[in-house]
């Protein structure tokens, strides 16, 4: 009974894939927060590297937790160039420098003392930026969990053989910890921390040849330091991204050969297919040519369309609409949080 249960969810699942495609769309992204219209220029610095009062506690940590000295401070310098990559595409922004400012800091997980404001006025005046984006904090950890062996079978010469295979997981967390110095106000006017974790797997034909096929400790926390500091970028500037969205291919023929257009980006024509569909006789096809022209609208720009789209389509018995309004709905609240965050 149950092997039966799951195939009928099997062939459910593939005739729904065969129904529907996907494809990506651009969506912008509004900022976790809003920051003054006066704030432009932005330089960005790295506090991370300890001061001498704290450089021999920092050395010690790293010998006691096994992160290995100066790996923190490594990702710490990817955690900025991550950030710099996010400004560099920010409509919001314009920033005043490419790297290479550093301030001594606590080389730990702890807020040093905010930065002297005579010291903020006067790297802002040579860089005639409004504000500075410090990276205050940078802490990682680490740990390598070997899984159970997994019974394997692989056919070598067309005889099935059993194998144990074992699997070894890489854990990385890193915190970071920001503060943006508004200059004109003498004010700091975000602090914030974050914790990102990230794992990494690898196989093998024994524990310890699992965990040799782990990437280094320096290669893993380059690609969790690079996406803390994207993460930062998203608290503080408005980002376009890619999102998936679904849309109908099948039942009909004409939507079927809509698909093509949609591959090469020729919304007017698949326009033109979906359009006179939208009134056929079986409201299924009538429903889904709606929701396609609801997708069709939203990537022309015109949210409001698209939701008048949604919801004829969501009329005629379409359960997909549902949530598409929702997110459309989503999508123009966001719009306007987004005018307001880029003035």
């Amino acid at each position: 009974m149950i092997k039966q249960i799951v195939c009928i969810a099997l062939i459910v699942t593939a005739l729904s894939s065969c129904v529907t495609s996907s494809v990506l769309v651009n969506v912008h992204r509004p900022a976790d927060i809003t920051i003054s219209k006066d704030i432009q220029n932005v330089v960005v610095v790295n506090r991370y590297r300890p001061s001498k009062d704290n450089l021999a506690g920092n050395i010690v940590e790293g010998l006691i937790s096994g992160e290995g000295i100066g790996v923190d401070r490594k990702g710490a310098e990817y955690c900025v160039e991550g950030l710099l990559g996010m400004l560099n595409n920010s409509e919001r922004f314009s920033l005043k420098n490419e790297g290479g400012i550093e301030l001594k800091g606590t080389g730990t997980s702890s807020f040093p003392t905010p930065i002297d404001w005579n010291e903020v006025k006067s790297i802002c005046g040579s860089y005639d930026g409004d504000a500075l984006l410090v990276l205050e904090t940078f802490d990682s950890d680490y740990q390598v969990i070997a899984a159970a062996p997994v019974v394997r079978i692989r056919k070598v010469k067309g005889i099935k053989v059993k194998e144990l295979r074992y699997r070894s997981t890489l854990v990385m967390e890193v915190e970071s910890g920001w503060r943006i110095y508004d200059v004109n106000r003498e004010k700091i006017i975000d602090e914030n921390k974050y914790i990102e974790i990230k794992e990494f797997n690898a196989w093998g034909s024994s524990n310890k040849q699992a965990e040799y096929n782990l990437p280094s400790k320096r290669k893993a926390i380059e690609q969790i330091g690079i996406q803390a500091g994207k993460k930062y970028g998203f608290r503080i500037s408005p980002m376009w991204i890619k999102v998936n969205r679904t849309y109908y291919i099948g039942r009909h023929e004409e939507l079927k050969n809509a698909r093509q257009y949609v591959k090469i980006g020729d919304w007017d024509t698949a326009i033109e297919i979906w359009l006179p569909l939208t009134e056929d006789e079986d409201l299924k096809i009538a429903n889904r040519a709606a929701f396609n022209m609801a997708l069709a609208s939203e990537i022309k720009g015109s949210l409001k369309t698209a939701i008048d789209w949604a919801q004829k389509a969501k009329k005629t018995g379409n359960k997909k609409a549902y949530n598409y309004i929702s997110v459309l709905t989503s999508r123009m609240i966001d719009e306007k949080k987004i005018k307001q965050q880029l003035n």
